[in-house]
């Protein structure tokens, strides 16, 4: 077995929007305004590491009827239905709970295979397409020449990346300054981002080596996080929820077909500050001492291709860019086992990155925003089992 994952955890999970309109009429059926994007969400999809049901969903007080759609990258997401519109000086609300179950993840790293075992499929389907295409950059021969010179002759995918991670801890710098996802070209070049921007250069570096790779972003269970968050005309609210990003990473194994691995570049056990870097003191504590192998942390969203990135800044901008107040609440509460569940994060979080935990809010605005993209739409499933 690649891994063994424990379920001991469940956890219910609130997201409450009100949008408020000080400005034109705001029709449903509008793409790209701040009522299409309060209207169309992603939720919490079911994965192999986590289960999560979508308990209730209301508009305005009232049970909402929705349809259920797949975006571009297959994450599940919302529509909800009405036909009203959002007229001057009226407000909307949307409001969803989710319970999530999720636990303990082992990952065994012991019979890691070559570049030549990875299914030809999967490194298809991983290409540097989407997000990771290089072909409209002019300038992308340094990004190339780099993931390529870390992997030299060695063909232990293992090795590889263990040997991007060290670039990585030798070249990055933390950002927690950003209020948007920045491009990766520009992480590259300034060697400097946040958890996501440096998970999507890590992503781009493993494509370029034929690597399957993607990278996900989910809140972490943070017990007594409280922050609160304004962007311009955009106020959030969050109770024991952080944002974060990390890679995941497909290895081949010698004993069978292999699995996907989490990658964490910015927050991972014993990980220490040097110079501004982010350093571990085993390298593979990236892979077993991940946010992602720890209970706390949920899977919200996958980016196989989209490209979030301008998306995001494209809703961003359209908000700000509006008459209206967006106001975004997020809570966690654990569910049963809470004593088991707050020493198990009390007992883990001692050996992670504190100053980690404090700037991974950083990443609130754009993941949040994230949902509200338009979609190529694909049918969904049954919502109760979603």
């Amino acid at each position: 077995m690649l891994l063994t994952t424990f379920y001991a955890s469940s956890y219910q999970y609130g997201i409450n929007i009100t949008l408020v309109n000080m400005g034109d009429d705001l029709p449903p059926e509008s793409p790209d305004t701040p009522y299409y994007y309060l209207l169309n969400q992603n939720i919490f999809p079911n994965t192999t590491y986590q289960t999560a049901i979508l308990k209730d969903v209301t508009f305005n007080g009232a049970p909402a009827q929705f349809n259920t759609f797949e975006d571009e990258d297959g994450n599940p997401c919302i529509q909800v239905l009405t036909n009203t519109t959002l007229r001057k000086n009226q407000s909307a609300e949307l409001f969803m709970t989710f319970v999530i179950q999720t636990g303990e993840k082992k990952f065994d790293l012991s019979e890691i295979g070559s570049v030549s075992q990875i299914p030809r499929e999967l490194a298809e389907k991983y290409s540097l397409t989407g997000l990771w295409d290089l072909s409209h950059l002019s300038n992308s021969s340094e990004l190339i020449s780099t993931a390529k010179a870390l992997k030299g002759e060695d063909e232990n995918v293992l090795h590889i990346i263990s040997n991007i991670l060290m670039w990585f801890e030798e070249n990055m710098t933390y950002n927690a300054e950003l209020f948007a996802p920045q491009d990766i070209l520009t992480t590259f070049l300034t060697r400097s981002g946040d958890c996501d921007d440096q998970a999507n250069l890590f992503v781009l570096f493993c494509r370029i080596l034929g690597i399957p790779a993607y990278t996900v972003i989910g809140p972490l269970y943070v017990p007594g996080m409280n922050k609160l968050e304004e962007d311009n005309n955009m106020v959030f609210n969050l109770t024991n929820v952080a944002w974060h990003g990390w890679a995941m990473v497909y290895l081949p194994t010698n004993g069978d077909n292999g699995g996907w691995y989490p990658v964490d570049l910015t927050y991972f056990k014993d990980a220490y500050y040097e110079s501004g870097h982010i350093k571990s003191r085993n390298i593979l504590d990236h892979i077993n001492g991940s946010a992602f192998s720890k209970w706390e942390a949920l899977e919200y969203l996958s980016v196989i291709s989209a490209d979030y990135i301008n998306e995001t800044l494209t809703a961003r901008n359209k908000i700000i860019g509006s008459n209206v107040t967006w106001i975004e609440t997020h809570y966690i509460f654990p569910i049963g086992n809470e004593g088991q569940s707050q020493y198990v994060y009390a007992a883990t979080l001692q050996h992670f990155l504190m100053p980690a935990v404090v700037t991974l809010c950083a990443v609130l605005t754009f993941t949040i925003l994230i949902c509200r993209r338009s979609r190529s739409r694909r049918p969904g499933g049954d919502p109760s089992s979603t």
